[in-house]
């Protein structure tokens, strides 16, 4: 940094972004300590706030050519120290008892513009703080040393909705040199709600392979009742930003009564446990897409449900009336045509008015749309929750479109299906015995 101005009268540098313009050689300023020189000055740097730094060094013997002393740099959220110690016939410095404190909400949306990769989105807000703890030096070999660090925070986003809350994030580099070597790191967070969907007590394990590409060795979480777990994946930074990310989700023991409340105007109420697991891509240019998969209805527990009201979806399928005669007999065959003893039970089941006890259930879905284009299909076998004169009734709800936006999951604007898209009255798949 001995290029740099110094005193408090120095001119602001607006380095450009391959060098720090010179500046004339600093004067010292006056010190407590006669024995040592302090230089001071203003360091800018593409957009960032203002750097106001001080260092105070200690005078040597005659002929040494050490310099050491102690570096203190400040600016709107962020204050760093360290003790330095420079070789002049080297050219090689050492720091150790580094510290740094960066306010996030201040310096995040700044360090992006620095780096020049892409702005926060817009209503995307970042709060808390990074500490860190740091030693080493810049030598022939390069930048040595070890640093920890530490994030506390939280994220939000207005549109659509999103906020992560008790972000703790614990970073430890024993050697910078080798970041690969790095031990599994973790990420945690207490509790996030995207959408309608929330998440709690987060956990992300992680090691390091280089400043561009971090190995994600797994990560599980609380959601819908149950546990949710993701297989190891990398993420890479590009030069035109976070390479696409893809990875299988494990659901275990969700409640079937929360999961319903993704399908929209299906199902109104359901007990149940279901499991299962799904492919999950991600990338800049679509955001969060669901893949393949297969969620199930885990065996060994009483399950129930009741279908939202959708008039004819069961009923269509079944006579109102049973026709002992044929028509040919006339006015005789409509006067023996009782009403069909088990339509009034299917009806109250279509109306909402009836549980269904679940034998069976699937949720399938699919990326790309089938032959009837369908991207999600939920087959469910049931009876009656009273027995009469209905055994069982199978049926099958199919929905279109993104998943992303037919899901009810806050990963982009809702769609909002008229009342025949979620009950598909084409769908045929409706047996009743």
């Amino acid at each position: 940094m001995a290029a740099l101005g110094a005193t408090a009268s120095s001119p602001v540098l607006e380095p450009s972004p391959a060098h720090i313009q010179p500046t004339p050689t600093p004067k010292a300023s006056p010190s407590p300590n006669p024995s040592a020189t302090v230089l001071s000055g203003v360091l800018q740097w593409r957009g960032l706030p203002p750097l106001r730094w001080t260092i105070e060094t200690r005078a040597g013997g005659p002929l040494s050519t050490r310099i050491e002393g102690s570096a203190h740099v400040v600016a709107e959220g962020l204050e760093g120290t360290a003790q330095v110690i420079f070789d002049a016939a080297s050219g090689e410095s050492v720091w150790r008892e580094g510290a740094l404190r960066v306010d996030l909400a201040r310096w995040v949306p700044s360090l992006l513009t620095a780096a020049r990769l892409a702005p926060l989105p817009p209503g995307v807000a970042v709060t808390g703080s990074l500490t860190a703890t740091t030693a080493g030096g810049w030598t022939r070999d390069g930048l040595t040393g070890r640093a920890d660090l530490q994030i506390r925070g939280s994220l939000e986003r207005t549109a659509p909705p999103l906020r992560v809350d008790g972000i703790a994030l614990s970073v430890t580099l024993p050697d910078l040199q080798n970041l690969a070597a790095s031990p599994q790191q973790h990420a945690r967070f207490d509790r996030a709600k995207v959408g309608d969907v929330v998440a709690e007590q987060g956990e992300i394990r992680f090691r390091m392979r280089s400043l561009q590409e971090v190995a994600i060795e797994g990560a599980d979480l609380q959601l819908l009742g149950g546990r949710v777990a993701l297989a190891p994946f990398s993420a890479r930074i590009e030069p035109d930003g976070l390479a696409p990310l893809e990875t299988t989700v494990t659901l275990e023991g969700l409640a079937l009564a929360e999961a319903i409340k993704l399908l929209p105007q299906a199902v109104t109420a359901a007990t149940g446990l279901i499991a299962g697991s799904v492919d999950v891509q991600w990338s800049r240019a679509e955001s969060v897409t669901i893949g393949r998969g297969l969620l199930e209805l885990q065996p060994g527990r009483h399950a129930e449900m009741r279908l939202a009201p959708q008039p004819g979806f069961l009923t269509g399928q079944l006579p109102e009336r049973l026709a002992l005669l044929p028509p040919s007999f006339g006015p005789l065959a409509r006067w023996f045509s009782p009403r069909n003893p088990a339509y009034t039970a299917v009806e109250a089941i279509e109306l909402g008015r009836e549980n269904l006890v679940i034998e069976s259930l699937q949720i399938l879905t699919r990326p790309e749309a089938d032959a009837s284009g369908r991207t999600a299909r939920l087959l469910v076998r049931a009876r009656p929750s009273v027995p009469g004169a209905v055994g069982e009734v199978g049926f099958e709800v199919n929905l279109s479109g993104p998943l992303n936006q037919v899901l009810k999951l806050g990963l982009d604007q809702r769609v909002q299906l008229p009342a025949t898209g979620a009950l598909d009255p084409t769908a045929r798949k409706r047996n009743i015995r």
